[in-house]
């Protein structure tokens, strides 16, 4: 992926479309039962084993799970670690997962999960509610920015383990966020006990070729820049997967990568390096041939383009600009040099040029997936290089030295603006030129900085920069990507250090919501606002595109999720990494039934949560207690 958290920039973390309505008495059941590994030597690594390899252009900096950031980081934490719930194959609603059923009391403010007993670390100790309640606890003790606001600080009583198989989460105010539900990875506590807050957040995670987690997986091999091995837990409470080994390989382009799928030393590409569409288009037209098989997902990712909005003499400034500065030029500060920068953009023109169609134009960072919130602006920009050109006009911006680039009000500096693109993205360069250039048309000037996404973070942290373009694939619910626009996440999850007094206290207000009704409202409430504010521009909506040697390898066809068109490999939880299996092998399920983490009990009287993920930490903690 090309992004954060998310399922992308981080996970894929892609897009979220969520129903909870009134969540009253819930029980949901799920049965583990075990998979038999598959013996087959069709796709045989070194010693035998079944190694499923993936290409990628991104590398990994961590995997810490209260550090990481993009999509290649969290694909390693979501094989090697469990979350407290899943989410369900078909719809995303939340489902069983380390918690196999759940209540919320009458009055809303406690939630009791059943934890399951059947699960053990993978250094063979058990697992417990009590190591749920340490990492949730240690998440917020600590402040642990990519994990905090997941667990609703502002809201949260405490959180306990009265047993080994009961956790219960006790609230101040009624609200849902533990049916989101929470990404926060479980770590085991009788490994990670009596550390310090600094000693966790700098933790490795990975030492003496072991990670102790929970998941299908566990890594046992990192050559920084170049692979990485995660190798089957075949006591894995969900089932043994299929193959012995998940490997990925780092290659320096995407031509490279692609040559290395057609040769057959990869087996499939898509899930953390975005393939440019020229190449995509090429596989798509020799698919069948040599095996490979290609695949257009969802449109639940975005490209951004962020402004720099860290002014540390605002008065509504957030504290973490306040403390660190910002060498943002001070003319972003006026809404209508953004608004115009917006409306100069030609969202068509990258859809058809740069996306050749795998795109639609961006408005809302809450995108069109998920239907139930998303909104068409209230007062949308249509493109306009004379319009825009009018409103910097009439805001008194005017080229006062005959360069041909406007200056400030007062006759000033230049609007010339620090322009980083992430070289490892095989779409940004582009982006970049045709940004350059209708910038260029309304007299804007752009110094472009390429940059590799390690030195592009650093400069995020220093809110060191003006412009910069980069991505998201959101969680599941929409509450994660609007968080990232309050001040509290300034230093954190935060783009830009956007602080709006006003939209910090809807995001309080959607979060606490008494009906569905109320919340879609609020939440589309808050995206006019953004929109309006304009502290970064949807560029566009992309679709997922992957592809893999299907004459090799079956089960990833058969885990399309979200349905209809979703992701075949690096899904919200690890199905296809479960149902994976060489070609020829036999069932991909054991003849007694399917894993519970696969299949979930119906759901009662909970509306439905359908998203999308990818994709994370960014810079230090943040906690929503600063909006209280």
């Amino acid at each position: 992926m090309e992004g954060r958290h998310g399922m992308k920039r981080g996970r894929r973390v892609v897009v979220g479309i969520a129903a909870l309505g009134t969540l009253l008495a819930m029980s949901f059941a799920g049965t583990a039962l075990a998979q038999s590994a598959s013996t087959s030597s069709s796709a045989s690594g070194s010693g035998g084993s079944i190694d499923f390899v993936e290409g990628t252009t991104n590398d990994i900096s961590t995997v810490n799970p209260w550090n990481a950031l993009e999509t290649p980081e969290y694909e390693v934490l979501s094989l090697n670690f469990d979350l407290l719930l899943n989410f369900d194959k078909a719809n995303l609603a939340s489902s069983p997962g380390l918690a196999t059923a759940w209540t919320q009391s009458p009055d809303g403010l406690t939630w009791t999960f059943t934890i399951r007993n059947d699960a053990t670390w993978q250094d063979g100790q058990p697992l417990t509610a009590k190591d749920v309640a340490y990492t949730y606890n240690t998440t917020l003790d600590c402040k642990l920015g990519n994990s905090l606001d997941y667990l609703v600080p502002s809201y949260t009583d405490k959180i306990t383990a009265p047993n080994d198989t009961t956790l219960v989460w006790t609230m101040k105010v009624a609200n849902t966020a533990p049916l989101r539900p929470p990404w926060v990875y479980i770590v085991p506590e009788h490994i990670w006990s009596g550390k310090s807050c600094g000693e966790i957040k700098k933790a490795p995670f990975f030492e003496n070729g072991e990670m102790i987690g929970s998941g299908p997986f566990e890594m046992t091999d990192w050559n920084k820049g170049e692979s990485w091995t995660m190798t089957a837990n075949k006591s894995y409470w969900g089932g043994a997967p299929h193959i012995d080994r998940f490997i990925v390989k780092k290659y320096n382009n995407n031509e490279a990568m692609l040559t290395a799928l057609k040769a057959g030393d990869v087996d499939y590409i898509g899930n953390d390096s975005a393939i440019p569409v020229d190449l995509f288009n090429q596989l798509q037209a020799e698919s069948g041939s040599g095996g490979i098989t290609t695949h257009v997902g969802p449109l639940t990712q975005f490209d951004q383009m962020s402004f720099n909005m860290c002014f540390p003499t605002a008065a509504d400034a957030a504290p973490y600009c306040k403390q660190t500065g910002s060498t943002g030029n001070p003319a972003l500060q006026d809404p209508t040099v953004r608004q115009a920068i917006q409306m100069a953009i030609d969202t068509n023109t990258i859809v058809s040029r740069v996306y050749q169609g795998y795109a639609t134009p961006g408005t809302t960072v809450v995108p069109p997936f998920a239907s139930q919130y998303h909104i068409d602006p209230a007062e949308p920009r249509t493109f306009s290089i004379d319009g825009a050109n009018q409103l910097l006009d009439q805001a008194g911006y005017t080229d006062t030295d005959g360069n041909g680039i406007r200056n400030d009000k007062g006759g000033g500096n230049d609007l010339n603006f620090r322009f980083i693109l992430r070289s490892e993205s095989g779409v940004e360069p582009q982006l970049g030129k045709y940004v350059a250039g209708w910038l260029k048309q309304i007299g804007i000037g752009t110094k472009t900085e390429v940059l590799t996404d390690s030195k592009l973070v650093n400069a995020w942290y220093a809110n060191d920069y003006d412009l910069y373009i980069w991505g998201w694939a959101p969680d599941p619910d929409p509450d994660f990507i609007l968080s990232t626009f309050t001040s509290g996440q300034c230093g954190s999850w935060s783009d830009t250090c956007y602080a709006n007094p006003e939209y910090d206290q809807l995001y309080k207000g959607q979060a606490t919501a008494t009906t569905q009704q109320d919340r879609v409202a609020i939440i589309q409430q808050m995206q006019n606002i953004l929109y309006k504010d304009a502290p970064e521009i949807v560029l566009d909506y992309y679709n997922s595109l992957e592809a893999y040697n299907s004459a090799k390898w079956t089960g990833l066809e058969e885990n399309v999720s979200p349905q209809p068109e979703g992701f075949l490999w690096g899904q919200y939880t690890p199905y296809s990494a479960l149902t994976l299996a060489p070609r020829g092998a036999g069932s991909t399920t054991s003849s007694g039934g399917i894993p519970a983490i696969v299949w979930v009990a119906i759901i009662a009287g909970v509306g439905i949560v359908i998203a999308g993920v990818i994709g994370v930490s960014r810079r230090r903690s943040a906690s929503d207690e600063d909006l209280a």
